[in-house]
């Protein structure tokens, strides 16, 4: 009879048998004070910029790109839409439509959870930890993150395990992002 006693143990242990081993790392990164953690982030995005383990390229919308709607991959590598093609891919994206990273070369990346996570949140919707350069870090306080909806069009370089994905594009879980230029959700750079 004194079972419901152990209810409310039952109840709270529950949520935490569903975890996966990542996602118990990620919460345990989170017991980390901010200021730390990206530190960490700046040293490991610096230490595998030194290595040539970073990934450089222009974030793209993907139903447009797989369609032949729009082909920023026969553009200018950092002008991959006119004006009016970027309103478009901004409103697709932001009805989450499938975000990549195009390099120069004309590789294709696409962002994925960490490798052993079964079920994943939307990964255009991920805070990345961003890392600043030193003249963005002089001038006046910006985002400490990003996600990849309002980088659109832009170039970026990202730092993360690669994974050797399917058909020629790539799969990248992005641990950290750096960019130029300001993070104003909803403006294209340009219009900035």
């Amino acid at each position: 009879m004194k079972l419901w006693k152990l209810l409310p143990v039952l109840l709270l242990s529950t949520p935490l048998a569903c975890l996966t081993q990542g996602e118990i790392e990620e919460a345990d990164v989170y017991k980390t004070p901010y200021a730390e953690r990206m530190k960490m982030a700046e040293d490991k995005f610096y230490a595998a910029q030194k290595e040539g383990k970073t990934v450089t390229g222009v974030i793209v919308e993907g139903n447009t790109l797989f369609n032949n709607t729009i082909e920023p991959q026969n553009k200018p590598y950092k002008q991959p839409y006119t004006q009016e093609e970027y309103d478009a891919v901004a409103i697709s994206a932001e009805r989450n439509s499938k975000l990549f990273i195009l390099t120069e070369d004309g590789t294709l990346y696409y962002p994925t959870p960490p490798q052993g996570q079964l079920v994943s949140e939307s990964e255009q919707a991920h805070r990345i930890d961003r890392v600043l350069t030193e003249e963005q870090k002089k001038g006046p306080k910006m985002f400490t993150w990003a996600t990849l909806v309002p980088l659109i069009g832009r170039e970026v370089e990202v730092s993360g395990e690669i994974f050797p994905g399917y058909s020629g594009v790539k799969g990248i879980n992005i641990e950290a992002i750096q960019f130029e230029g300001l993070y104003i959700v909803g403006q294209s750079e340009e219009s900035v």
